[in-house]
């Protein structure tokens, strides 16, 4: 049986292109999570205006099993953070998401 030199052998994989990419990625998975908290805590503002709850429980049920469909236990866990980071509290509402719904915006 031939042996082979495992360097010799690994093809090179331009890891800067990739981690670069990974970069990219990282900045769009961001933008897109701060839009959905946006998303989220108007419908949430809006379902308390009319005397709903702020979550709803069957919906998040819902979400946290399309997580898991696609992508296992450990989707399971990151749909419980982002549902945590959307559902309001602490960081509050984004500036877009309060331009967006009319309210006047402050300097700090």
């Amino acid at each position: 049986m031939e042996q082979h030199d495992n360097a010799a052998c690994v093809t090179a994989f331009p890891i800067d292109e990739a981690r670069e990419a990974i970069d990219t990625l990282d900045l769009q998975i961001i933008e897109i999570l701060q839009n959905r908290r946006d998303l989220s805590r108007r419908i949430q503002r809006q379902r308390m205006s009319e005397g709903g709850t702020r979550t709803v429980l069957a919906r998040e049920k819902l979400i946290l099993d399309r997580y898991a469909t696609g992508l296992g236990t450990e989707g399971t866990a990151l749909a419980l953070n982002i549902l945590s980071l959307c559902r309001g509290g602490s960081g509050g509402i984004s500036r877009a998401a309060s331009a967006a719904d009319g309210e006047p915006q402050g300097t700090s």
